[in-house]
């Protein structure tokens, strides 16, 4: 059997790591390609970047989801992160390459008004989703803390 410890320290791991890498390429990477760099170009770097962490973000998820319910956690701490996962890869392999197909950088000359709009639509959908994830995931640093604490003051 796995130690408490070696559950709990995959969680958290986990946990920091998908959280730490979206938050910095949503408030540091994402900022500043799109201020020094030209926009296709910035645009190209997002899109890679989300790639890995659509992956990362639903490996973590699911690693989060099997330690918390080794733990003996159940209900939303283990099926809330087994969703965003899903997320995470519905995202990527649907809705990221919906994306760059219209984008007006992919389209180059034949890009259109109609294209562009599309752009906008499915690009703040894309937005939307990867916020939606990164707060509930945040959630989730906060439901795994509360339980951390309940269980060390149950153990004293």
């Amino acid at each position: 059997m796995i130690s408490q410890t070696v559950l709990r320290t995959s969680l958290w791991l986990a946990m920091g790591i998908w959280v730490g890498s979206w938050a910095f390429f949503a408030f540091v990477v994402s900022r500043i390609a799109f201020q020094v760099l030209p926009g296709d170009v910035a645009g190209d770097l997002a899109g890679s970047l989300l790639a890995i962490l659509h992956i990362g973000g639903a490996g973590a998820a699911l690693v989060a989801a099997a330690a918390a319910a080794a733990l003996g956690r159940r209900g939303l701490v283990v099926g809330l992160p087994v969703l965003l996962a899903v997320m995470c890869a519905a995202s990527e392999l649907w809705l990221s390459p919906e994306v760059a197909a219209v984008r007006p950088s992919t389209l180059g000359a034949s890009s259109t008004v109609e294209s562009q709009q599309a752009f906008q639509t499915l690009h703040g959908l894309s937005l939307g989703l990867f916020l939606a994830i990164h707060l509930a995931s945040l959630v989730l640093v906060g439901l795994y803390a509360r339980l951390d604490t309940r269980d060390l003051v149950a153990s004293e």
